[in-house]
């Protein structure tokens, strides 16, 4: 009697975990920092194209230099002379969007946890700027010998990817305020305002002034007449998580658990993401901007690395048991192969999870929990030791993976390490999928989807 109940004690303590989960990641912040940081993706994605495009002058000097009998020399071309003498014109686009990340991540957040507060979010997003700016100190330089005069100016580079977490604390600290000052859970309470002539905008305009001039107030006593160095500060308490962030045990840490939410059913990445995504957002801005210096790339788990050497196919690794699946003999599990193939090779893999189902399913859930975390060792090994370049550009995440690991590093020998990682994704999950056919042909039923 005490055996048999241990499993259905085991599954109400897990239904509860997921519960609790699940309140989490609808929590206004958790929410507010997981769209704040997607809806910076656009601005990311324009900038690493034209990474991508002012990326390719070693590649010019190493392979199509003349050297090479069977590529042409692009360098003797007007071509090449041209894109060599203005690599750094092709890069302003990305200098102005990447390299103003903390900026544009500031305004969304701010304009993302305003919404869930009934608060204007465009205002909510320029006082966050605002207080972002305020934190630099402005300096007056002479550019160039005709200007009539020196011009005030502000570095950059606290406002790039080492500013990203200075601006969510910003953006959330603009929010929190102008929630405290206006109320307006309190003007929801008395009910819709009286119809006036006065445009929305306006209103929303004004009833911001003193919000945004109290944070702007407090941000500029604390760094110009106080003298703290807010993003110093910063940096500092955030170093350790910032090491802590780029090791395998984060990677194993991230990996494991939302593969365990994905089983559950939860939507695993947007949950990690809420957590993870601003410390790897900023590894792939800062491996970008050290690439264009010709720096050592500094971090080795960069988005793009969980994207292309982990997600294969999606999370659970699942493009390479997808084509095995095609030879399956049992009718059901082809079927599944064939409705899953083309959206797992854009990373689109719920029609596996759901459909075989690996939702739900204790014997599938064993090597869509173990594919990542093998495939995450073998990546992270073979990226810090040096033997693939580490990712510094995003490509787009419905990307085919082959394209989007050699794109993201600019490097053939990350083909290798997806090939190697895609060889042992399909070696783990071929034994379970061999026995979940076998069960199949037993119990002469196809499995039907999980309630979710």
């Amino acid at each position: 009697m005490s055996d048999s109940s241990k499993p259905n004690r085991f599954q109400a303590c897990w239904e509860q975990v997921v519960l609790l989960l699940e309140v989490a990641s609808r929590q206004h912040h958790v929410v507010a920092l997981r769209d704040g940081m997607i809806a910076s993706v656009p601005i990311i994605l324009v900038g690493s194209t034209f990474l991508l495009l002012g990326a390719q002058g070693p590649v010019l000097k190493s392979y199509f230099n003349g050297d090479v009998a069977w590529l042409p020399n692009l360098l003797q071309t007007a071509f090449g002379r041209w894109y060599l003498d203005h690599t750094a014109q092709i890069l302003f686009p990305y200098r102005l969007t990447m390299g103003l990340l903390a900026l544009y991540i500031a305004f969304t957040i701010a304009s993302a946890l305003s919404a869930r507060y009934r608060l204007a979010p465009v205002p909510q997003g320029l006082g966050a700027v605002a207080a972002l700016l305020v934190t630099g100190t402005p300096v007056l330089v002479k550019l160039q010998e005709t200007d009539p005069g020196p011009q005030w100016v502000v570095a950059l580079k606290p406002l790039g990817p080492e500013g990203i977490f200075l601006a969510i604390v910003l953006g959330i600290g603009m929010v929190e305020l102008s929630r405290l000052i206006l109320r307006p859970e309190r003007q929801k309470d008395e009910g819709p305002p009286e119809t006036t002539a006065i445009p929305s905008s306006v209103v929303d305009a004004f009833r911001s002034f003193l919000p945004i001039l109290t944070m702007v107030t407090v941000v500029w006593s604390l760094r110009h007449v106080v003298g703290f160095d807010i993003h110093a500060g910063i940096l500092k308490v955030m170093q350790p998580m910032t090491s802590l962030g780029d090791s395998l045990g984060a990677v194993l840490a991230s990996n494991f658990f939302l593969h365990l939410f994905a089983v559950a059913g939860v939507h695993g990445i947007s949950v990690i993401n809420a957590v993870m995504l601003p410390l790897w957002q900023q590894f792939v801005a800062a491996n970008a901007e050290a690439h264009t210096a010709g720096l050592p790339l500094p971090y080795t788990t960069a988005y793009p690395f969980y994207q292309w050497f982990i997600w294969i196919g999606g999370a659970g690794a699942t493009l390479p048991p997808t084509l095995l699946l095609l030879m399956s003999g049992h009718g059901h599990l082809r079927r599944i192969g064939r409705i899953s193939l083309v959206p797992a090779l854009f990373n689109v893999n719920e029609p596996f999870l759901f459909g075989l189902p690996v939702v739900a399913n204790p014997l599938l859930a064993i090597p869509c929990v173990l594919a990542p975390l093998a495939c995450g060792t073998v990546a992270w090994f073979g990226v810090a030791g040096g033997w693939v370049t580490a990712p510094f550009i995003e490509v787009p995440w419905v990307m085919p993976c082959f394209l989007g690991a050699l794109l993201s590093t600019q490097d053939l020998r990350a083909l290798l390490l997806l090939a190697f990682n895609f060889g042992l994704s399909a070696a783990i999950w071929w034994p379970f999928l061999k026995a979940y056919e076998r069960r199949l042909k037993q119990s002469g039923e196809s499995p039907s989807p999980p309630r979710t």
